[in-house]
């Protein structure tokens, strides 16, 4: 079986196809959309492409400044890794994981490199994990998941919570309205729940405890997680003789399905040791635990109250990428940074 890997390493372009091609996910240099807005009726992704735009000119000025303000040497990017160091690595890794997968070969080496490659979008993904991570890590704790498989949010969705795959995926963890129905994510003319960062989360976990319940194999759940259960029902029916082994069924999974497994590895490896690389990254604006819900009493148009709390457009899109439109009729909940309560208490009109 090896023997196969060895020549699908060989096509290292194939085997770790970068991230950015996935499902359609955002692309940091798409340019940005130019056409007056209609608040009653705006897409979230045009302003959270707007929102990267942004994001996009600070992180470049902060990268300069870091390799300005440090010595040279210490800041070139280390593309490559050897192969007992990645397996060493690997391994320590392995050793604290509960999922224990995290195992070396060729693909999963070729996997790592290609990442390594794309240090400006690794920085930026950084940078959203600092604020949906702690949340994950909250709904893992709830469900007793392994903390690992939020790094599954990265593979699926570049941690964007409103990219829309072409198969009608959506959302962090890419629900299909079918599946995110039966997990009650609802959709309506006003918000799309699989856009909602909790409670997408919420059912991605009960998804995973699922299919770990009727898998058993964090491999496959994983496999089954992109390709679907049927799908891994059927070669485990057809090829798996009685084992449970993704790697030695590789082969007859779907392409996007084989590259699945080692892109997952292969981030687990990045977001660990990305400081030893030297992949520049700058912190993000805000913390998860540092903003709140509130209730809204009246109808109100989020530019509205982005003027009134003294922040960004974009910035109040971000925390509530769920909806559809900008204005937000009563009975609905809007997220806020805490330090502008004192500011909404004034409005007490609409809250």
């Amino acid at each position: 079986m090896f023997f196969v890997f060895i020549l699908k390493s060989l096509v290292i372009q194939s085997a770790s196809k970068p991230f950015l091609e996935q499902k359609n996910v955002i692309n940091f240099h798409k340019k940005i959309y130019s056409q007056k807005l209609d608040l009653n009726n705006i897409h979230t992704e045009k302003l959270w492409d707007k929102m990267l735009e942004i994001k996009r000119k600070s992180f470049h000025e902060h990268e300069k400044k870091l390799f300005h303000n440090h010595h040279h040497r210490k800041n070139i990017l280390i593309t490559n890794i050897s192969s007992e160091e990645l397996r060493m690595k690997l391994n320590f890794l392995n050793q604290k994981s509960q999922i224990k997968i995290l195992r070396y070969n060729t693909i999963v080496h070729a996997s790592v490199e290609s990442f390594l490659r794309m240090e400006k979008y690794i920085g930026k993904i950084i940078s959203l994990s600092e604020f949906y991570f702690p949340m994950f890590e909250e709904k893992f704790d709830k469900y007793r998941l392994p903390k690992e498989l939020k790094y599954l949010a990265i593979i699926e969705s570049n941690l964007n919570p409103i990219v829309t795959s072409k198969a009608g995926a959506k959302g962090i963890w890419q629900f299909m309205p079918g599946t995110g129905k039966i997990y009650n994510l609802h959709i309506n003319k006003i918000y799309d729940e699989r856009n909602d960062p909790i409670k997408s989360t919420e059912a991605a976990c009960r998804y995973l405890k699922f299919l770990y319940k009727k898998i058993g194999n964090w491999e496959l759940v994983l496999a089954a997680y992109n390709a679907g259960p049927g799908t891994v029902d059927k070669i485990l029916q057809r090829h798996s003789h009685n084992k449970k082994n993704f790697w030695e069924l590789w082969e007859f999974f779907p392409k996007e399905t084989q590259n699945y497994i080692p892109k997952f590895i292969a981030i687990n490896y990045i977001m660990n040791f990305y400081r030893e690389h030297n992949i520049p990254f700058y912190t993000h604006k805000y913390k998860y635990k540092e903003t709140m819900l509130i209730p809204v009493k009246e109808k109100i148009s989020l530019k509205f109250l982005a003027y009134n709390l003294n922040i960004s457009y974009q910035d109040l899109i971000f925390l509530n990428p769920k909806y559809l439109v900008d204005r937000i009729p009563s009975g609905n909940k809007l997220r806020i940074p805490k330090n502008k309560i004192f500011l909404f208490k004034k409005k007490r009109r609409f809250f």
